[in-house]
């Protein structure tokens, strides 16, 4: 169990850097290992791209872009800006783009999952041992089932095929209104907003695959996002205040909590402005959105730990002829601070190149 563990662990650090990707380009399910000399470093949000030059089996010199999870979540790691620089020899342990075949050798391009250093050390430094014992929780966390408190550092929990998926189409069963199929007819992923570092906010939100840490106060719940911009940070309200007449309409809306009997929180937000791919991706969503989440503690998890199962129910009477229900479940995971995340649009964007 703990060898599974690891490995499921060692592809999450590979899966926060599919968050702003499109995964339709990349073998998920194999790794390559490129060795080379590092040409180019951009420690920049949303991820960090390292440039490798590399002379091929048949002789011939290859460019490669790698493009890894944020400065934030390799600092967590151990990863720094400084563990690789310009003119350090390393083998990256990448995500081959399935295009890499059909493009000239100065073109390659992966994602990032781990490297090792001319002198056998690895990055992260984290063994999966180290990564595999941080996910055994503390036999206290079993009482917590059915706990209003709700707070921790949660991952979102997804299997390989959900993630190959994720962000890369538009819901293909939604019951959408003539102008939401519209522009499900009309997608580009190309076009997908967050590589300009705009946001798309609640619910999309709620599916990231970064991290997310809530922290419980007396009159509200804050949720802060891993790889989210502070305007981005949710409030849900536990004290039955109503929205104020001044409230300034957004991406995240404006939120209210109550906790039902068996202790499942419910959250209702309004107060949404007109977001592009605001409802998921490929479709906007309109101020006339509206939101209904419930979450509920377990101790469920395969680990042994904490779990949050969560469901949103999406009304848009502008790009839906109904209202939609989506499920999923976070996963109790270690404690940490995140780094400030501002987005960089040339970063943000850099992979489109390879599409």
């Amino acid at each position: 169990m703990r060898i599974l563990i690891a490995s499921a662990l060692i592809f999450l650090v590979s899966a926060s850097a599919l968050a702003h990707h499109s995964r339709t380009y990349f073998e998920l399910d194999h790794q390559i290992e490129v060795k080379g000399t590092v040409m180019q470093v951009k420690w920049r949000n949303p991820h960090v791209r390292y440039v490798l030059e590399r002379v091929n089996e048949q002789g011939v010199t290859e460019t490669w872009s790698m493009d890894g999870q944020t400065p934030g979540g390799y600092e967590q790691e151990g990863w720094l800006e400084s563990s690789l620089v310009v003119g350090d020899v390393v083998t990256f342990r990448v995500y081959p783009n399935s295009k890499n075949t059909q493009r000239s050798p100065n073109k390659q391009s992966g994602l990032l999952n781990a490297a090792t250093r001319s002198d056998g050390s690895t990055l992260p430094p984290k063994s999966e041992g180290e990564l595999a014992a941080g996910t055994e929780s503390p036999t206290e966390e079993f009482g917590r089932s059915g706990s209003k408190d709700f707070s921790g550092n949660w991952s979102y929990t997804l299997i390989l095929d959900e993630i190959k998926l994720l962000g890369s189409e538009p819901p293909q069963a939604w019951p959408l209104t003539e102008r939401g199929q519209a522009q499900v007819d009309n997608f580009n992923i190309d076009t997908d907003p967050i590589f300009e570092c705009i946001e798309a906010g609640a619910p999309r939100m709620i599916n990231y695959l970064y991290d997310r840490k809530w922290i419980r106060f007396e009159d509200r719940i804050e949720i802060i996002s891993e790889a989210t911009p502070s305007d981005q940070n949710r409030v849900i309200w536990l004290d039955g205040r109503a929205r104020p007449a001044d409230f300034k309409m957004s991406a995240t809306g404006f939120s209210t909590g109550n906790f039902d009997q068996d202790g499942a929180l419910v959250v209702r937000t309004d107060g949404f402005s007109a977001v592009r791919w605001g409802l998921e991706t490929g479709i906007d969503s309109s101020e006339q959105k509206t939101l209904v989440e419930r979450y509920r503690l377990t101790n469920g998890s395969f680990t042994g730990g904490m779990r949050m199962i969560f469901s949103f129910t999406v009304t848009d009477p502008v790009y839906l002829r109904r209202p939609v229900t989506v499920y999923g479940v976070y996963d109790l995971t270690d404690d940490r601070e995140y780094a400030e995340f501002k987005c960089d649009p040339e970063s943000a964007s850099a992979h489109l190149e390879f599409n």
